[in-house]
């Protein structure tokens, strides 16, 4: 499925506009820093028969045993975990993630110099055998991953020919808050009541780094 871009950008401005305001922002330095962008968590149609018979992955019989009454902290299972990963972008800690900015007049929220490269992640699929195993890992792939498919489902060309892939609609982002305040927080994404839209995400891998622009809905910062 294709997404248009009049369904992710409000209807005053073009996409063209927005990501050509968000570049000059960038290029003014119109923003201020928020943090280290950790993780992004986004929606998608993904493959779900025989998940409410998925078993959650218990370490060992003595965790089943204490947490057997507190359904909330049971592990996930292979399948939960498997979903996880495809609906999440994941940096995994702060030291190597993107810096998150947000613009002077709280407009926009803009990656300043564009997005780092995705770590690998722990193998959904894997189990440990034996205490202290290393935990087997895979390339975090926006497309083409053999384990949990395409994160990047949809795409949308500008009139120039680039083709950005979009990530729709982004539900929270993870980040480590710069400053002295420190630790971590989220931004909420959330429908613009105005038009509609919702917070996405656009990818352009065509470039080194890799860039990102925000555009549609709103935002909530700490909630």
């Amino acid at each position: 499925m294709s997404v248009a871009a009049a369904v992710i950008t409000k209807p005053t401005f073009t996409l063209a506009d927005r990501l050509r305001i968000q570049c000059d922002r960038r290029r003014d330095r119109d923003y201020i820093i928020v943090g280290r962008l950790t993780s992004v968590v986004f929606e998608g149609q993904r493959e779900i028969s025989g998940f409410s018979q998925a078993r959650s992955r218990w370490q060992n019989p003595q965790q089943a045993k204490l947490l057997a009454d507190q359904p909330g902290l049971h592990p996930m299972s292979e399948q939960q975990t498997t979903l996880w990963a495809s609906i999440t972008l994941d940096w995994l800690t702060h030291k190597n993630a993107p810096v998150l900015a947000i613009s002077k007049d709280r407009q926009d929220l803009l990656l300043p110099q564009g997005l780092t490269p995705l770590p690998a992640i722990p193998d959904p699929r894997w189990i440990p055998k034996t205490a202290g195993e290393t935990v087997k890992r895979i390339p975090q792939l926006l497309t083409g991953c053999p384990v949990v498919g395409d994160r990047v489902r949809d795409k949308i060309t500008a009139r120039d020919g680039r083709v950005y892939g979009v990530l729709h609609p982004v539900r929270e982002l993870c980040i480590m808050l710069a400053g002295a305040q420190g630790g971590f927080g989220r931004i909420r994404g959330l429908v613009d009541p105005s038009d509609g839209t919702h917070l996405a995400l656009l990818i352009d891998d065509s470039e080194d780094p890799m860039q990102g622009y925000f555009v549609g809905g709103k935002f909530s910062l700490g909630g």
